[in-house]
């Protein structure tokens, strides 16, 4: 069974076996099949006010639970007011484009490092459409 507990950039940096830490404060989940991290997603904010959004999970388990996983934190961001969140779309991952749409968020025009950023609005936010 995989159990979710908050996340903090300790969990980050073990997921990621010491090879990337966030610089900000970031607000997620972690979850984990008994002592192994087999996911990580959540959101920060930027300098310059945009808040991304992200997914990761060791192969073998993201099909299973990535939807969830993902509706669960834009389910929290709507309600606490986060007007919109940027995501990079994973070109690797053969349904993620299948993923985004089907979670609400739209493509953009803006491309980092040639990867598509797409970007999710909050229907609760009248001003944001």
């Amino acid at each position: 069974m995989i159990e979710v507990k908050p996340l903090d950039n300790d969990e980050v940096y073990r997921f990621y076996k010491g090879t990337f830490r966030f610089t900000v404060p970031v607000l997620g989940y972690a979850a984990r099949k008994g002592l192994l991290t087999v996911g990580i997603g959540g959101i920060w904010q930027e300098i310059d006010g945009r808040v991304w959004g992200f997914i990761a999970f060791k192969p073998g388990y993201r099909r299973r639970i990535l939807y969830r996983y993902m509706l669960r934190l834009l389910a929290e961001a709507e309600e606490t007011g986060v007007p919109e969140i940027f995501v990079v779309r994973d070109h690797t991952f053969d349904t993620s484009e299948r993923l985004l749409l089907r979670g609400g968020f739209t493509k953009t025009e803006e491309k980092i490092s040639d990867h598509e950023v797409w970007v999710w609005k909050n229907p609760r936010m009248k001003d944001n459409g």
